[in-house]
């Protein structure tokens, strides 16, 4: 399987959890989160976000996990950190440019942190480890968690290369697998800790990498199941991985199951109020179980081939290539579109706010993308250019 058709599977994945992430923003805003089984669920679309960091860790942990199989792979810290920037940067610093003129413009609460530094922990993107954030740019505290582990992966990754070294590649593979296992416990007790006490530092402990280090470390450990496959490594004779790797519509139903158990109060409140340990313990696992799902079922064998001789190909490559824009967008848009319609917080329709949302946060990002974004990307692309027999998929 191509890493190009590869792809378009991701591109997809990419899009439904940027879409999650706005149905959340959508539902709490309009209130509609707090009522019925149908506002559980959007509100519980927070799930994306565990979508996005385990899409996140599996493309960039693939060439430390093709490593460590054993294969030769070339990787440099500088073509890396400059991909990396050239990604998420413009479209953040335009969106943050925006975000700070409405808030001028709108006064009141949206105006009430507009100061130089509120302004100044957003140009290093580091609202999340201050919780220092405008109200239509809350969203981005999970941007610092990912900047964070851009800078921890190659660390961490050149830290375990001599504990999971072997040469038999299955054998690799399953200390691979071993650490993420470990990696993730560890996450999921500091995720239960950050809610026993009181206090700012829990929250940012919370929706830190290191809270969320199980999200990452399902993206890796789907990474080593993959790269695995391809290599032709077994890593067990059981049936149930063939199933895992074959079954995409299994997998989809698996998740939205897991999607509905998590919108229940097993995870917590749907509003502001704080979750205790045991219902966040619930979410981070549920939202965590969700990623692995969907990320197995955007990988299954044949399903790339599927999607790129279809017609929805080109569909699939470019609601990816916006799906961050939807993302850095849509609380604006929504803040916007609750001002110039005087919408009441909590009590406004939903279907229509979403629709509407949705529709420009899709225009935007659309020309966010053509305009700034893709130049710049490519541009990095180009002056990065190395020479790599089997390139690993981009994000």
């Amino acid at each position: 399987m191509s890493a190009t058709s590869r792809l378009l599977g991701l591109d997809a994945l990419r899009a439904v959890a940027a879409w999650l992430v706005l149905l959340s923003h959508v539902a709490f805003w309009t209130g509609a989160g707090a009522e019925g089984v149908v506002g559980g669920l959007a509100v519980r679309g927070e799930l994306g976000v565990a979508v996005f960091f385990a899409l996140s860790a599996f493309l960039l942990s693939t060439p430390f996990v093709r490593r460590a199989l054993g294969e030769d792979v070339p990787w440099a810290a500088g073509r890396y950190l400059l991909r990396r920037a050239a990604r998420i940067l413009p479209g953040y610093l335009l969106a943050l440019v925006a975000v700070v003129a409405v808030a001028a413009w709108l006064g009141g609460a949206a105006a009430a942190v507009l100061d130089l530094p509120t302004v100044l922990v957003h140009l290093v993107i580091g609202q999340g480890w201050t919780g220092r954030t405008f109200q239509a740019f809350t969203q981005t505290w999970s941007l610092t968690s990912e900047v964070t582990f851009y800078l921890l992966l190659p660390v961490v990754a050149a830290a375990c290369a001599p504990v999971v070294r072997h040469e038999v590649p299955a054998i690799a593979a399953r200390r691979v697998l071993l650490l993420c296992a470990a990696i993730a416990i560890g996450g999921l007790a500091l995720q239960t800790l950050a809610a026993l006490p009181d206090g700012q530092w829990g929250a940012v402990l919370a929706t830190s990498a290191f809270g969320h280090a199980a999200w990452f470390a399902v993206g890796v450990a789907v990474a080593v199941l993959v790269c695995a496959d391809r290599a032709g490594v077994v890593l067990t004779e059981r049936p149930g991985l063939t199933v895992l790797r074959t079954s995409p519509g299994t997998l989809v139903a698996l998740a939205a199951v897991l999607w509905l158990v998590a919108s229940t109060p097993i995870a917590g409140p749907r509003g502001i109020d704080a979750s205790s340990a045991t219902e966040a313990l619930a979410a981070e696992v549920l939202y965590g179980l969700v990623a692995a799902c969907l990320l197995l079922a955007g990988t299954t064998r044949g399903l790339s081939e599927t999607i790129s001789t279809s017609p929805l190909a080109s569909t699939a490559r470019w609601l990816g290539d916006i799906s961050y824009g939807v993302f850095l967008w849509h609380v604006l848009v929504l803040q916007v579109v609750f001002a110039v319609l005087d919408l009441r917080l909590f009590a406004a329709p939903f279907a229509a706010t979403l629709l509407l949302v949705t529709i420009i946060s899709v225009g935007l990002a659309h020309l966010s993308w053509l305009v700034l974004e893709r130049p710049v990307l490519r541009r990095a692309h180009r002056s990065t250019a190395a020479p790599e027999r089997q390139p690993a998929p981009r994000a």
